[in-house]
């Protein structure tokens, strides 16, 4: 590993970059293939180095069960020698850079949202883990934002005397530098001010994202002679010329010049070739995928006047629907949808008022059911002219009255009807051999009056059983009139034994009603 680090000290011009080896010239605006990582273990690549015999890589998040480190690659992306660890843990490398003095910085400053799989809460501290030439292990140093919000940054570079710069990811493009120098190994972080914005550009370039890709700020590199700088997204690098070493000025109000990078898995990582003249990507893919490292050619596209048309862009016909929206098309669309929801609710609203209406209409014009009474807080119900009685249990109307018209009958159970469809037929709901209704002969009733047949279980007529001896009163309930009446009045006969139910003298305890007798 040493080796390694050693050999990202040599200037830039002396070893040819390891995209130099492949034969390929990289074309204007599209990515050239130079190797793909073979292993697992690096495969979510955030930070990368370009070095005279390969790369230095970080992962952004450690694998099941192992912790983030970093990584050498030879020139075919192989991973060489044992990755140095880090101590404590990071907790979420994101951008990696080198100084002039082959000192290799790692950007802790990940912070995800909810949404990306991270926290509610913001990180207390991030962190510049600073890894010497020729040391072992990285020295932690701990930085704090003022206000204590939280910030998800992913991008790294260098000022021309070594201060850190920092660049956020979200919310976008807001640059912050140390307000002070770094303290290694402490728990309270440096402050951190910021200096400036960087804001990119609706290029329209095709990526994975979509329009959400940007302006999602990922990566950032320096030069190898520090005169340029460069920042990426998902989908497009801008390049900035740095005087005097003034990082931040370039970045805060130069004008940048835009190279696409179309199509990346999820392109995060840049860097430089060692000679300077190309850049050279790589992306953040989940264990099971293999995504090749990329080079380019720097370009300078300028976004066109309708939003940023750039070269290359696919062929219409390969062009998906999400990819030709815009921030302004999606605007509209969720307004759209806002109107139309409110249109369905004043419908249904309008629906259930005239539905309302309606039905208190049909029940004023043919009045209501015979017999029913109003709902409950039913205001609007129209009083009912149905004189009629016979709506309670066991009451009978007239046999041919019709609606509207008075019938006779009672109005409580076991009351009496004319004689007629019912009053007079056989059967349980006749009046002549009992059941449920009386009848109009005294004789004949069921509940409420009348002979009944006999039945083994009346105490009369079962030998050697005697009839049961009453305490209470004789003679109530008070009499009734003949054919009907209250619920078990007595009729003709009752034998004043103050049995409910029927007029007979044998039905002592009413089990021909079906209830028992008060004793």
């Amino acid at each position: 590993m040493t080796s390694q680090l050693l050999g990202l000290g040599a200037p830039a011009a002396a070893a040819p970059s390891p995209s130099a080896t492949t034969g390929q010239s990289a074309a204007a605006g599209a990515g050239q293939p130079i190797c793909t990582p073979d292993s697992s273990k690096i495969n979510e690549i955030s930070g990368l180095v370009a070095t005279a015999t390969g790369y230095y890589a970080i992962n952004d998040s450690a694998p099941a069960g192992g912790k983030a480190r970093i990584f050498t690659l030879d020139a075919s992306c192989k991973v060489v020698g044992t990755p140095i660890n880090y101590d404590p843990v990071a907790r979420d490398p994101e951008d990696l850079a080198i100084d002039k003095n082959e000192t290799l910085w790692i950007a802790d400053i990940g912070d995800n949202t909810e949404a990306s799989g991270g926290s509610a809460a913001p990180r207390p501290t991030v962190a510049v883990w600073t890894l010497a030439k020729g040391a072992k292990a990285p020295v932690i140093n701990r930085l704090a934002y003022p206000d204590g919000k939280k910030r998800d940054a992913e991008a790294l570079l260098l000022n021309g005397d070594g201060t850190p710069i920092i660049i956020t990811k979200e919310p976008v493009g807001e640059v912050w530098v140390p307000e002070g120098p770094l303290q290694p190994n402490t728990t309270k972080g440096v402050k951190l001010k910021q200096v400036g914005t960087f804001t990119p550009q609706e290029t329209k370039t095709p990526n994975p994202l979509s329009f959400l890709g940007y302006k999602a700020i990922t990566g950032a590199a320096s030069s190898p002679d520090g005169t340029r700088v460069v920042i990426r997204t998902y989908s497009d690098a801008y390049e900035f010329d740095v005087k005097d070493g003034d990082v931040v000025k370039a970045i805060t109000s130069g004008k940048p010049r835009i190279t696409p990078l179309p199509n990346e898995a999820r392109g995060e990582a840049i860097t430089y070739s060692t000679d300077g003249k190309q850049y050279i990507t790589a992306s953040d893919v989940p264990a099971d995928v293999r995504a090749p490292i990329l080079r380019y050619t720097p370009q300078n596209v300028t976004p066109g006047k309708a939003g940023g048309a750039v070269l290359p862009t696919p062929k219409p016909d390969d062009r998906s629907f999400l990819e030709d929206l815009t921030l302004q098309d999606i605007t509209y669309m969720v307004a759209a949808i806002g109107i139309l929801g409110l249109i369905l609710v004043v419908a249904g609203i309008i629906g259930i008022r005239r539905s309302r209406a309606a039905r208190r209409l049909a029940a004023a014009t043919s009045g209501p059911i015979r017999g029913s009474a109003p709902r409950p807080g039913d205001d609007d119900a129209p009083p009912s002219d149905d004189n009629t009685t016979g709506t309670v249990y066991g009451a009978r109307p007239g046999a041919s009255a019709a609606r509207g018209a008075s019938a006779p009958g009672g109005t409580v159970y076991g009351a009496s009807g004319p004689a007629g469809a019912f009053s007079n037929d056989p059967g349980p709901f006749g009046g002549n051999d009992g059941g449920f209704g009386g009848g109009g002969n005294a004789g004949n009733g069921g509940f409420g009056g009348g002979s009944h047949p006999s039945d083994p279980r009346d105490f009369n007529h079962q030998p050697g059983f005697a009839p049961p001896s009453y305490d209470q009163p004789r003679g109530f309930p008070p009499p009734a009139p003949q054919g009907g009446g209250m619920y078990g009045a007595p009729q003709p006969g009752y034998d004043q034994r103050g049995a409910y139910g029927s007029g007979h003298p044998g039905d002592h305890d009413g089990y021909e009603r079906g209830y028992a007798p008060h004793r």
